[in-house]
């Protein structure tokens, strides 16, 4: 490599997993225009078929705690590190957390309601932390 040669980089691909349609706009507008590519479902049931279906080419998952449908944010989370122990999860709940993970896993709590300006950079703190997949930490940009 030489000065001028151009290191590729990733963009870090978001799992928004939130069923109310105004948070889910709001947090998908801010993401993405904080630099990060996000994939929004409704519900974790979703969530867990895109992650199966999509072979867990996800970098995050951003998810609320309580939705409808046969799984929660915690059942999401608990299922996530069962298969990919490693992919880092942020829950976010306007209740105090409520359960320990069966997995023994600790994703990041994010108590609601939220500062819109802090969630771009709890996203870039937890990705910070571990790889990207095909790009080293360095080339993250806080």
């Amino acid at each position: 490599m030489n000065e001028h040669t151009v290191v590729p980089s990733k963009v870090p691909l978001i799992l928004l997993v939130e069923d109310d349609w105004v948070i889910n706009g709001l947090i998908q507008d801010i993401l993405e225009f904080e630099g990060f590519k996000v994939h929004a479902v409704d519900t974790a049931d979703e969530a867990w078929q895109f992650l199966l279906a999509d072979s867990c080419q996800v970098d995050l998952i951003f998810s609320d705690i309580h939705f409808p449908g046969l799984l929660s944010g915690i059942d999401l989370a608990n299922l996530t590190y069962g298969r990919w122990p490693h992919l880092p999860i942020i829950l976010s709940s306007g209740s105090r957390y409520p359960q320990p993970l069966a997995s023994g896993c600790s994703p990041v709590f994010v108590s609601k309601p939220w500062h819109s300006m802090a969630i771009g950079a709890v996203c870039r703190h937890v990705l910070a932390r571990r790889p990207i997949r095909g790009i080293a930490n360095e080339h993250i940009r806080q």
